[in-house]
């Protein structure tokens, strides 16, 4: 064994030692195991098992990830290229595999144990407890232990787009929710208000890279906010998308632009039925969120003419607004305003004065009992009709789906909100 091959097994040693799960190469059907005592593990012990790791290697060029009947991963990675020498003969004679796994993504009972065990034809004495993963970690150990093997780097995003039908082990397709998270098991994440905090700062500075990065850091510290991990990782992400839209807004983003970003991001993630896809799209929303400031900052200051007259709009929005009359504050002509301001923004004044009265109306149907009509008529829309029209170019919803969407369980009464109200 030369140097380098020495250090590879004690690099893979401490690998099974630091994830708690067996690592393991194969060449020419012989399986070798980099951790102690393998007598537990399935892919040491089921051949099939192996055999369904190495043909989804050859394959595809990414590493592979299985999951099993029992929410159990298996990463399996090959080593190289088949050489035209090789071709000749079969594929498992001509590659190395290594293989890592199992990766639990449930917190198993003991009875669950068991029966995954027993499955697999593993006596009873040397069954042992097995460690919670989240999915994002899986995956980024999916890319460190290709990078070990290969050499080769692989995103997130490339993982989950190259193992996205995957077969498991029972050989039906994946099922749509990943596990169920029990209810005794819903404390034991928690993240703190500082790291929430920084997410935000990132977008609202604009810093594409690091929002992404700290979201995905977040995911394995996280509370649980519902009772399956489909339904967990759905109200994440709707909570992830409104709370960085604010940032984004606080950023120097258009409210409309924003608000319209994220929504279409919720409404993918809600009708989503994979946490995979459902990650993706919370990473894209954070991201493009970010960009919008960023791009924003990149632009040029506008003018004082401009500033001033939003600032007027934002003291003027629940009265008719006027170009005349904030021309006429300025001391300059309406038509070169009008020009101005469409020129440094991009759109029309009534435009600006819609999106501020749409992020006005906006908060009060998520934060008070105001009824529909009352809330068109505070904001100063000429009706609730045109209120609604105008909320749904701007927001893609109606006001009545995004008060359902957003509100806060605690501003529902005992009886359900605003009964009739809306109606």
């Amino acid at each position: 064994m030369d140097k380098s091959e020495r250090g590879r097994e004690y690099i893979l040693n401490h690998l099974a030692g630091i994830f708690h799960t067996g690592v393991f190469s194969q060449r020419q059907g012989e399986c070798v195991s980099y951790e102690e005592s393998p007598a537990y593990n399935p892919v040491y012990n089921n051949e099939a098992l192996r055999r369904m790791l190495t043909d989804s290697a050859d394959a595809q060029r990414e590493p592979v990830l299985i999951r099993d009947g029992f929410h159990m991963i298996y990463i399996c990675v090959r080593e190289g290229r088949r050489s035209s020498l090789s071709d000749s003969l079969p594929a498992d004679q001509g590659n190395v595999y290594y293989m890592m796994g199992p990766l639990s993504m449930q917190v198993m009972s003991r009875t669950e144990r068991h029966r995954f065990y027993h499955f697999y034809g593993i006596e009873e004495k040397w069954e042992k407890g097995l460690h919670y993963h989240t999915l994002m970690e899986i995956l980024q150990i999916a890319g460190m232990f290709a990078k070990i093997i290969t050499g080769q780097e692989y995103t997130d995003q490339e993982l989950m787009d190259a193992n996205y039908r995957v077969v498991d082990s029972v050989g039906e397709k994946r099922e749509q929710a990943w596990f169920d998270i029990r209810s005794e098991d819903e404390d034991i994440y928690r993240h703190s208000y500082q790291e929430e905090r920084r997410i935000l700062d990132a977008v609202k500075e604009g810093n594409v890279e690091e929002a992404v990065r700290l979201s995905k850091d977040m995911d394995s510290n996280i509370g649980r906010l519902g009772k399956s991990e489909l339904e967990h990782w759905k109200n994440l992400s709707i909570v992830a998308a409104t709370l960085c839209a604010r940032a984004a807004i606080e950023g120097g983003v258009m409210p409309a632009a924003a608000y319209r970003l994220s929504g279409f991001y919720i409404n993918k993630c809600t009708a989503c039925e994979d946490v995979a896809q459902i990650l993706i799209y919370r990473n894209h929303a954070v991201e493009e969120l970010a960009k919008r400031v960023r791009e924003q900052k990149e632009k040029r200051h506008t003018s004082s003419y401009t500033e001033q007259c939003k600032d007027y709009v934002y003291r003027h929005y629940r009265e008719k607004v006027y170009l005349d009359d904030i021309a006429d504050t300025l001391g300059i002509s309406s038509s070169y305003l009008s020009r101005l301001f469409r020129r440094e923004t991009g759109i029309s004044l009534q435009d600006f004065v819609n999106d501020v009265r749409v992020e006005k109306a906006a908060n009060l149907l998520i934060y008070s009992e105001e009824t529909l009509p009352g809330i068109a008529e505070y904001v100063n829309f000429p009706s609730q009709s045109y209120f609604g029209k105008i909320f749904k170019q701007k927001t893609g919803m109606t006001p009545k789906q995004y008060r359902e969407l957003h509100k806060p369980a605690e501003f529902y009464g005992k009886e359900g909100f605003g009964q009739n109200k809306d109606k």
